[in-house]
């Protein structure tokens, strides 16, 4: 049963993503009252390449914090079939320096919560897992009835009254079917892979200032490489099938992966390898501080005590501990450090109250001679860990 419909606002927008989200900043800063619903909790992964064309920076200098972008592409190499491969700088021959610009590099779940934020901030009115189920058109305005969770959890149903909607929910299109538009969408599909990756500035095909599009390996769509800070986006799409839905076509996801496999083999990478991985979760007086989930070669690590069941530390030293009885003595280690918003999963497993960000910690640790012997990920609570490092300052 749906419940009495709530009091008219000016502006409903349907949609969390970043459309739905800048035009719930830009009419919430014009003085109107906006309510912005996604059918997901926020913030939610998105299957996306993440690369944020030079026009569109402009619209969002003022609503996205530079913590949000991975990195900037300055160069752009294009190809068919991985041959006759062009590249060139993304600014016309002749730019000068001051004047270059770049291609931003980002990831979904923090640029797009970064737009909500920025939306909440302007007045906006944030409903997270509200589901758009049907409009109606009035004198004053629309009724539009979301379905979300009641207090019971059992799903319920709540109305909202609105003089403007917009319905900015994506290849779904809730909306736009409601109003008889798009009756017949020809809808694309995409499979995107993330593979952790350390930049070695030897390599002059993986850079971070670097991205790869290649138009032949995939027929009637294309295949992309986008450097991100700690990884790789490998994904491929595809446009037309055989169905004007492409999500119907029992073959297009075996096209699609065997597309992102193929660029992965063209420039090197192995994203297919097994690794073995040991995760734990670690805790202070009973309340959890971090996860920390470490992956390993299973050749590196087979008889060891890594490879054990059981919960806790490795004994013997730990991992490093374990490595080195095997012959692979880590030698250095890089670690990267960012913040974001936590996945529903880490607010659950860290029992995180709402609107806490976490830290992440990435490290990748390596032999002597340059073997990477561990990658390991951190995902810890903000308010309840913290770093301190001591160095000798270097010459």
């Amino acid at each position: 049963m749906a419940e009495r419909p709530t009091k008219l606002v000016d502006l409903l927008v349907v949609g969390a993503g970043p459309a739905g989200a800048m035009a719930a900043a830009t009419a919430a800063r014009g003085g109107l009252g906006v309510w912005l619903v996604d059918k997901r909790q926020l913030p939610r992964h998105k299957p996306c390449g993440g690369g944020m064309p030079l026009p569109v920076q402009e619209e969002l200098r003022d609503l996205v914090p530079e913590a949000v972008v991975d990195t900037r592409v300055r160069w752009m190499r294009h190809s068919w079939r991985f041959q006759q491969a062009a590249e060139a700088s993304v600014d016309p021959p002749g730019t000068a320096p001051e004047q270059a610009r770049a291609l931003w590099m980002v990831q979904r779940p923090r640029f797009d919560h970064a737009l909500v934020q920025a939306a909440a901030a302007a007045g906006a009115r944030v409903l997270e897992g509200h589901a758009f189920q049907a409009l109606e058109r009035g004198g004053d305005g629309v009724t539009v009835t979301l379905r979300c969770p009641g207090a019971s959890g059992e799903p319920r149903c709540l109305q909202v009254r609105a003089r403007h909607v917009i319905g900015a929910d994506g290849a779904a299109a809730g909306v736009a079917a409601c109003v008889g538009l798009r009756p017949d969408p020809r809808v694309a599909l995409a499979i995107e892979l993330e593979v952790p990756h350390q930049w070695d500035p030897a390599d002059p095909l993986l850079r971070p200032d670097l991205l790869h599009l290649d138009y032949g390996v995939l027929r009637r769509g294309y295949a992309w490489l986008f450097p991100k800070a700690d990884h790789l986006n490998i994904g491929a799409g595809l446009f037309h099938g055989r169905e004007r839905d492409v999500r119907r076509d029992p073959r297009a996801r075996q096209r699609i992966r065997a597309a992102i496999d193929a660029t992965a083999a063209a420039l090197g990478i192995e994203p297919g390898s097994e690794v073995y991985e040991r995760a734990r979760l670690v805790t202070d007086a009973g309340q959890p501080t971090h996860s920390l989930t470490s992956y390993y070669r299973p050749e590196d690590v087979a008889d060891t005590p890594i490879v054990d069941p059981t919960p806790g530390p490795v004994p013997g030293g730990g991992g490093f501990g374990a490595l080195t009885r095997k012959g692979l003595e880590p030698d250095r280690i890089t670690e990267t450090i960012h913040s974001r918003m936590p996945t529903p999963d880490e607010i659950d497993t860290l029992a995180l109250p709402a609107g806490e960000p976490v830290m992440i910690l990435e490290r990748c640790t390596y032999t002597a001679d340059g073997r990477c012997v561990e990658f390991a990920r951190g995902v810890h609570a903000a308010s309840r860990f913290a770093w301190t490092y001591s160095f000798t300052i270097p010459d």
